[in-house]
């Protein structure tokens, strides 16, 4: 017996990245598949992307371009996307991913099994981009979080779904993700980005606020309210993963000095420290606005 052919809403949510979305849209539009449709949410870019949209995609049938006023948040933009979509399958694809043109093919191979209800390609833990629901179980635990904005909102969705009692498969299929934030040109945006980074932590809280038994395994949380120092360390260290050598890096693929001295290493150590105490100071800030306790 043949298995199902799904048919893929494909929402790729952009903000000021119109070189890299340009490259995404225009691999999208080539994939070897033969129902799909892909759906951008402008998320108030304040560069070329709305210009972008309108002038190469708005009139290709394949494409519905959806701008939004100003920037809402990935989570209001997904949501966005996911009301407009008119297929069974919908794939969450970051605007600066590269697909191969099997990608959709081989993710959504991961339904062929019974009571699915996320794949991904990316992370069976806590999706991400290249990661696809059935548009049914979305509607049935509910869709993104906006109180998240950005971050953890994935891991939430994931956990609702398991709650429900679906299955989470990770599959090999194939993209290139470019990641734009290598190239920040000085220091005011390399601290601007830390900043940033620490500051999403606030919504470990949330996350551990709806989902204790999950988030305190997913974060390693110790004594019911510490997250393991280490794992933090680890994420600004490139040591996170197991194969990952020693540097001051990003889990997005940053890298920002690498060990070549003994210096460099100790301003990598010295900067995974600062980082563990930035992260448990914003988790600090986020108890006091969600109350409840996690450093």
């Amino acid at each position: 017996m043949e298995k199902k052919q799904h048919s893929a809403s494909i929402i790729v949510c952009a903000y000021n990245q119109a070189g890299i979305l340009e490259k995404a849209l225009d691999a999208m539009k080539r994939l070897d598949y033969p129902d799909y449709e892909i759906i951008v949410v402008n998320d108030g870019s304040t560069d070329l992307t709305k210009s972008l949209l309108e002038k190469k995609y708005k009139k290709d049938n394949s494409f519905t371009i959806i701008h939004l006023k100003s920037n809402s948040g990935l989570c209001k933009a997904r949501n966005t996307g996911i009301n407009a979509a008119k297929k069974e399958i919908i794939v969450m694809m970051d605007q600066d991913c590269i697909p191969e043109n099997d990608w959709l093919k081989n993710l959504l191979k991961g339904f062929d099994s019974e009571n699915v209800g996320m794949v991904s390609s990316f992370s069976s833990e806590s999706g991400g981009t290249s990661t696809a629901f059935p548009r049914k179980v979305l509607h049935k635990v509910g869709l993104f979080d906006e109180n998240f904005f950005f971050f953890r909102e994935d891991s939430d969705l994931v956990f609702r779904i398991l709650d429900a009692g679906y299955k989470t498969r990770r599959v090999k299929a194939d993209f290139q993700h470019l990641h734009q934030q290598n190239k920040l040109k000085n220091l005011f945006e390399f601290i601007r980005y830390g900043i940033k980074r620490v500051k999403n932590h606030i919504n470990d809280v949330l996350l551990f606020k709806k989902h204790p038994a999950r988030a305190g395994k997913f974060l390693d949380v110790k004594f019911g309210f510490l997250a393991n120092p280490w794992k933090d360390f680890g994420a600004a260290t490139n040591l996170w993963h197991p194969k990952g050598k020693i540097a001051l890096s990003s889990p997005q693929g940053i890298t920002f000095i690498k060990p070549k001295t003994p210096l460099h290493i100790i301003i990598i150590i010295l900067g995974g420290i600062l980082y563990v105490l930035a992260v448990k100071t914003a988790r600090l800030y986020g108890s006091i606005k969600f109350g409840k306790l996690l450093l």
